[in-house]
């Protein structure tokens, strides 16, 4: 299909903004909707590309975006109104500058009816190949939201093309296949050459030498949520079936989005909650009223474990699911959040030990140390609660044993805190009792400086820092030593504490690690 022949359907509203005559004979092959900043990665030689531009915000946006385009033999971009009004002139200049059909479409007429209709006539009439690709093609894009999942656009595919396929999630889980399921070895193989890469498509070879083609599902930020995994090689298969890919990609990825969705808020109250007793900031009452949102008993004992693994590309989703996996057994409640950069999980009915969870758990660990690789799990476990008002200790116990987690292997666990530094010892605590603890200290002190405009805290943290040797205090603080005399001896007064001695020196000396240095 040539440009022109786009341009003489009226019902697609397309008209010409910049082109040279000879440039609307290229044949246009596929379409694509795109608004990211750099869409390279997305696109294929013949493509016709729509965007409403919202990338665009000066000519660097401009040339950025179209070169992206050049690159891959875009044939064209149509650029919507609706949001920029009148297409920039220095949209214009770039894709003169790179030589790509410019074209405009009608704000009646949507982006879809223009891909449908791309998609559904693209190749020859007379292909039945082809005419079966946009059969398919439609068929999925019709699918989406209907409630058959991902399972059934796979299982459409799979009956059309007798391609086995799987989708594998961000977490690590398998959660749709047809033909014959991956082996643990398999999907290691995925997960592990995926991970941080920035590849768009990926052969990889399993253990029996068969190749599997595997694409990394994005969103609109570029955040891998899965990957579409197909046996073969994609780089033999003809055009119709690369194309009914990238559809099967677009729906898979819509799927994958709302459940990812519906999981974020039914975890927000979990979430909530963990942060509460990170924070130390419930009642005993709260805490019973939040562990029965959340599914717990609060009249039976407690467990908090903490993971992470020492590579950031890891998904911490990934994480959660692989504690949640190992941890989860008949009688036990289990919820978990995903905090960032470590994920914290709650177990409700737990009858057994630190001890005894992990030999239970390490049954069920060899498929989350084929997905670890060379890396390292590290997991703490807190003691059983007897009481709700231990809740926020159990989470400050289990993450401070993650963090001092020390052993061969790939999953590490620790039962027992052993901290290496004073910070080590404060990350203990509850932030309510560090927090406390230091302004119980330094309240005269930061009282003093706001009245007076002074900044004893600061002199107090020089002079610890240089082990109490007055010329270097005052030097580092650019005051005479008798300066920094008469500042220390008011430090004393108001805190009625003498810095002479070790044991005020280091009280303040901790009470400073818990508030922001002024630097």
């Amino acid at each position: 299909m040539r440009v022109l022949d786009l341009l003489d359907r009226a019902e697609l509203g397309l008209s010409t903004v910049w082109a040279e005559p000879a440039m609307l004979e290229r044949d246009v092959k596929g379409s694509y909707i795109v608004d990211l900043p750099n869409p390279g990665k997305f696109l294929s030689e013949g493509d016709l590309v729509l965007t409403a531009a919202i990338w665009a915000t000066g000519p660097e946006s401009a040339e950025t975006y179209v070169s992206a385009l050049a690159v891959k033999n875009v044939a064209v971009l149509v650029v919507g109104t609706i949001i920029v009004g009148e297409i920039p002139d220095y949209i214009v200049a770039a894709c003169r500058a790179r030589g790509i059909v410019l074209l405009t479409v009608s704000q009646d007429v949507s982006f879809k009816a223009v891909t449908q209709y791309i998609e559904s006539t693209v190749a020859s009439a007379d292909s039945a190949g082809t005419s079966r690709s946009g059969n398919v093609t439609r068929t999925l894009l019709d699918g989406i939201g209907s409630g058959t999942g991902a399972q059934g656009a796979l299982r459409l595919f799979y009956e059309e093309f007798a391609t086995e396929c799987w989708l594998l999630e961000s977490g690590g889980a398998v959660s749709a296949v047809v033909g014959t399921a991956p082996s643990v070895d398999d999907v290691a193989a995925v997960w592990n050459r995926m991970l941080g890469s920035a590849e768009t498509a990926v052969v990889v070879v399993d253990g029996r030498g068969r190749p599997a083609s595997v694409w990394p599902i994005v969103t609109e930020t570029v955040r891998s949520i899965g990957y579409l995994v197909c046996a073969g090689d994609h780089r033999s298969w003809p055009t119709d079936l690369e194309r009914v890919v990238r559809t099967l990609l677009l729906v898979v990825r819509v799927e994958l989005e709302l459940a990812a969705n519906k999981r974020e808020a039914e975890q927000a109250q979990a979430i909530e909650f963990v942060q509460q007793l990170i924070s130390d900031t419930l009642s005993p009452g709260e805490a019973s009223a939040r562990l029965r949102l959340v599914g717990i008993d609060p009249l039976l004992p407690v467990t908090a474990i903490a993971a992470q693994v020492d590579d950031t590309d890891y998904p911490t989703r990934a994480v959660l699911d692989a504690a949640t996996s190992l941890l989860a057994a008949p009688g036990r409640v289990v919820i978990g959040c995903d905090l960032g950069d470590e994920a914290v999980v709650l177990l409700g009915g737990v009858t057994e030990t630190p001890e005894e969870l992990i030999a239970g758990a390490e049954a069920a660990a060899d498929r989350q140390r084929a997905l670890l690789g060379e890396r390292h799990l590290r997991i703490g476990v807190s003691e059983r609660t007897l009481s709700l008002s231990q809740l926020s200790s159990a989470v400050g116990s289990a993450r401070a044993r993650m963090r001092s987690a020390v052993g061969e292997g790939a999953i590490v666990w620790s039962t027992r805190s052993t901290p290496r530094s004073y910070e080590a010892l404060l990350e203990m605590l509850p932030d309510r009792v560090r927090v406390a603890f230091g302004r119980s200290l330094l309240a005269p002190l930061i009282d003093y400086d706001v009245r007076h405009g002074s900044d004893l805290v600061q002199t107090l943290r020089v002079f610890l820092d240089a082990s109490g040797a007055w010329q270097q205090a005052a030097t580092e603080l650019h005051v005479h030593v008798n300066t920094l005399r008469y500042r220390i001896g008011r430090i004393e007064d108001l805190t009625q504490r003498d810095l002479s001695t070790m044991r005020d020196r280091v009280d303040f000396f901790l009470a400073l690690a818990t508030v922001p240095s002024a630097d």
